[in-house]
Order: C-alpha cells, then structure tokens, then sequence
C-alpha cells in the first residue's frame, strides 16, 4: 500500500518537496555509513546499499511547477453513455522522461485530529465501488522528450448488470529520469539516487441516476490563544462523492469578519476537517462566531464533471 500525504486541498504538493527528501535521505545514510560501519569491509557493503536504494519514490498528487510531466485534467469523469476519456501528458523540462501508467484505488480518509491521507492500494476492500477491475489505459508506457506531449485514452469495460452509481479510481502517472540523480559521498562511501514522481489523477464512473450531497454531524470553533480553531465533521449523502469547497469566516459580535478561510473539500464517504482563523494580531476579547458555507463550486475540476448539489451554511459559537 501507497499512502499519499494528502494536503487539504488536493492540489499540488511543495515546490521541490521530492528533491529535498531525497537529499535528507543521501545525508542520513552517508552518516549513518561513517558512524556504524567504520572498516573497509563494511564501508564495501555501505556502498552495495547505496547501490540498491538508487530509486526513491517521492510521491505527489498533482503535477506542480516544478515538475517535468504535467498531467491534464486533474480529475476523469467517464459516463456509461461515453465510457473513455483522454489525459494529456506534456513533458516540460529539458530532459527525456520515461512514464508508466497504472491503475489503483484510494479516496481522502481523515484522522480525529482532521489530517487527511489518500491511501493507494492496487485492488479495494469489499464494498467499495472501485473502478480497478474495469479501467483500461492505452498506452502503458511511453518516453516523452522534452517539450513533448501524449494523449492517453481511459476506458472503461463496466459490466452490463452493475448497478447504478458512481464508481472510483486512481490512474497513476510515474515519471523518471528527467531529473539529474542526487549524488552523496562521505568518504569511501558514494551513493546516487534517482528520484521518480507519481501523479495520482482521480477517474469517477457514472452509471444511471447518481446524486450526491453534504450533512454536517459536528461543527466546533475553540479559542486557542490569538486564533480560533474550527473542526467541522462532513458526511457525504446519496450515490456519489462530494467535491466542492469549505468557507468559513470569523465573526466578532458587532458582525464583522475578523480572519477567514477556504479551502476545496472531496468527501467520498466522511471525512473531518480542521482549520486555524488567524487574525494575524492578537485577539481582542469578547463574543465571536464562526459562520460557514459548504458547496460544489470547484473551479479547478472540469466543468461537466463534478455533480452539483444543495450547499450547507451554519454557525457555531467560539468557547
């Protein structure tokens, strides 16, 4: 199993996030080289090791700036009417890129403490409505040269009896080689690591009628010093997954917004979410009020995809 850190937004991770793991990764192991294994004998082995851990996976959801392959859209939505779709993939660096494509299954889950993590599994749990089975990508793989582009055709081959709803996958877009490798050396020892990304784009399958909606079982906005931390619990109602986006504002009482925050929120089954309103200066006492907006406005997912849906709006007092 893949678990992908999985930032609240579903966008794209830190600029250079990859890189810097990896260097972290050459250090440490170059002193853990120097510090247990101080014979020649061992440092022979030290490099062995180094040698096959060439490859670190840095895993990342969405294709950012700093990235070589972009992947185009960032979200499939695939019908039994037309049940293929096309992703484009666009080579921006300055070097080749090998790709492989693959399938997999995993959605936005949530601790108590609201961190979100997406893990990816090659088949689902029983019960799921997974899309693994039934995905197929043409082509596989593929070497994209520099400032090259590549369509890649999604089907799917859904059983004529499945029943109506929404089904879920992952195609996953592993690119390598169009970063130099990171090489570390500490003394005898001298190792390189190549690093390759992983986009996770999200397919949805509709079949027959599919709805979706939002219920809210528990909101809470709690003082923490100079901030206010709101911790809000989202259910997804009917057939079908639950894209939109979160807005919250801070209200003091004469009823003016004090901090405010938004964010996109994709709840497959149920999820909790928690956010920190700062006012980036002390919080002056007195009654305050947290007042949010749960809707299906997601200007970053394709327009006839997402399936609309009544918002929610609330409040809850801060204690």
């Amino acid at each position: 199993m893949l678990t992908l850190p999985q930032l609240p937004t579903e966008r794209p991770l830190a600029e250079r996030v990859a890189r810097v793991l990896a260097r972290a990764l050459a250090a440490l192991l170059a002193v853990a080289a120097l510090v247990t294994l101080p014979s020649g004998v061992a440092r022979a082995v030290a490099r062995v090791l180094g040698t096959a851990l060439a490859v670190v996976a840095c895993v990342a959801l969405a294709a950012g700036t700093a990235r070589a392959v972009t992947v185009s859209p960032t979200a499939l939505y695939i019908t039994s009417r037309n049940p293929s779709a096309l992703l484009t993939l666009i080579n921006t660096g300055s070097r080749p890129e090998e790709i492989e494509l693959s399938i997999a299954f995993g959605y936005p889950v949530s601790d108590t403490a609201g961190v979100l993590r997406v893990d990816i599994v090659d088949s689902a749990p029983t019960g799921e409505p997974s899309l693994t089975s039934y995905l197929r990508i043409f082509p596989r793989r593929l070497v994209l040269q520099p400032g090259q582009r590549q369509v890649v055709r999604v089907m799917v081959a859904m059983p004529a009896g499945a029943a109506n709803g929404e089904y879920w996958g992952r195609v996953l877009v592993k690119s390598r080689g169009g970063e130099p490798p990171i090489e570390q050396s500490q003394g005898n020892v001298r190792m390189q690591l190549a690093l390759e990304t992983t986009l996770a784009t999200a397919v949805f399958f509709q079949k027959g009628d599919v709805k979706t909606g939002i219920s809210i079982p528990a909101a809470e906005a709690r003082r923490m010093g100079d901030s206010v931390q709101f911790t809000l619990d989202l259910k997804r109602e009917n057939n079908a997954a639950f894209l939109g986006r979160i807005r919250a504002e801070l209200v003091n009482a004469s009823g003016a917004t004090v901090a405010e925050v938004e964010d996109v929120a994709a709840v497959y089954r149920s999820v909790r979410r928690r956010f920190m309103l700062r006012t980036g200066s002390p919080l002056p006492p007195g009654a305050y009020t947290v007042r949010y907006l749960v809707d299906t406005e997601r200007p970053d997912l394709p327009s006839q995809g997402p399936i609309k849906a009544e918002a929610v709006r609330g409040t809850v007092g801060v204690h």
